[in-house]
């Protein structure tokens, strides 16, 4: 009888496996705060912006109207604020061009700098529709090759490309109004004067998208985050509440590459962490005085590297945690109890070999060994030829 010799990466081995043979996990630490050869660098709720390629991170200060740039370590390598008046929010391309939003009267304008932060040019926008003609853009995000610019007051989305010209709009006070309770219900709910105030004057907070394209933001009066999948289906999650989990005034949002959700929590001072499908993980800051605390978090970047920043209120600057996810730790398992949930499968299995050493998943990196070797990177399972077919090749 032949044989079929078939190599399965263990992390794909991994995610066949149920949740009992696979343990879980977040961890947050705090590291340090952004600093300059002086110390600690103050700021009052900075805007963030992640270079990728150099895995810099850039702050915005626009009550200081200055830009300044920290590499890996959070050390401070360079500052520039000629030309930044009215600068309302910062993202950087995929090459290192800088884009700065700046708010005028009823109007907003994309500037385009060099990576020295020399003005390259102005980029205007072009072939809008009517419906996003008035867009009074406070947020500017880079992803792909386009630019997100949102109004926050008027919840509204333009994606454009990075010459300006129109490519997609989002009606997003639209998409979320079957969530928004209507004047009946709020009388039956004899929901308070000030909070129907509130609820006439809803606004978006925190914005993000991810790789895959979806479009996640906070709604603070809703006590939710909104997930906007790219395929136009709208998904609602938190709840109310001063508990652990729970939203108070949630306010900054960002995705990491392995599909977690990191939410700013003003009021509770906190920063909260969702896996992929929304399930609430850990949380991490809370209000005081030591190093690791946090006072009214908003902005949050995250860099390639795992590190997490979090601008915040009180000239506190900004706090840099790292975050480490343990998706795939291997337990001791048996041979045996892996030959039989791979069998469930269909699968025909006469042997298997596994590697003993422990795997730990950091966030963004392959699974690596704490063995030197990389023997574990694959495993080797032999399986015997399906009765029903012929694979004597």
């Amino acid at each position: 009888m032949t044989k079929r010799t078939l190599k399965v990466s263990l992390l794909a081995l991994l995610m066949a496996l149920p949740a009992q043979l696979a343990f879980a996990g977040v961890e947050a630490s705090f590291r340090y705060p952004l600093a300059s050869f002086s110390g600690p660098v103050q700021s009052m709720w900075a805007k963030l912006a992640v270079d990728p390629e150099r895995n810099e991170i850039y702050t915005l200060r626009p009550r200081k109207h200055d830009i300044r740039i920290y590499d890996e370590h959070g050390m401070e390598i360079f500052v520039f604020a000629e030309g930044l008046g009215g600068a309302a929010d910062i993202t950087i391309g995929n090459d290192g061009d800088i884009f700065v939003l700046t708010n005028g009267y009823q109007a907003s304008t994309i500037h385009l700098l060099n990576y020295r932060g020399e003005p390259v040019a102005q980029i205007p926008l072009q072939n809008v529709p009517d419906a996003f003609s008035r867009i009074v853009a406070d947020r500017i995000l880079h992803r792909g090759d386009s630019l997100y610019l949102v109004d926050s007051a008027a919840m509204k989305v333009i994606v454009v490309d990075e010459a300006g010209r129109f490519e997609q709009g989002y009606d997003l006070a639209r998409e979320i109004k079957p969530f928004v309770p209507s004047d009946q219900a709020q009388r039956e709910l004899s929901i308070r004067d000030w909070r129907r105030e509130q609820l006439e004057n809803i606004e978006l907070n925190g914005f993000t998208v991810d790789a895959q394209g979806n479009l996640f933001f906070t709604v603070p009066v809703l006590f939710s985050v909104f997930k906007l999948s790219a395929d136009g289906e709208l998904e609602r999650f938190g709840k109310p509440g001063g508990a652990k989990g729970k939203f108070g005034v949630v306010a900054g949002i960002i995705t990491d590459d392995m599909g977690y959700i990191y939410v700013s929590d003003r009021l509770r001072s906190v920063v909260l962490v969702f896996d992929r499908n929304l399930n609430f993980q850990t949380e991490f800051g809370y209000r005081g005085n030591e190093p690791s605390n946090l006072i009214v978090p908003d902005e949050l970047a995250i860099d390639n590297n795992g590190n997490v920043y979090v601008g915040q209120a009180a000239n506190r600057g900004v706090s840099v945690f790292k975050v480490v996810h343990q998706d795939a730790r291997i337990p001791q398992v048996s041979e045996t109890a892996l030959i039989k949930e791979l069998e469930k499968s269909g699968r025909a299995i006469e042997e298997v070999e596994v590697d003993r050493a422990e795997f730990v998943v950091d966030r963004g990196s392959d699974v690596t060994s704490t063995d030197s070797g990389d023997s574990g990177r694959n495993t080797e399972v032999v399986e015997s030829p399906n009765k029903e077919e012929n694979h004597n090749e």
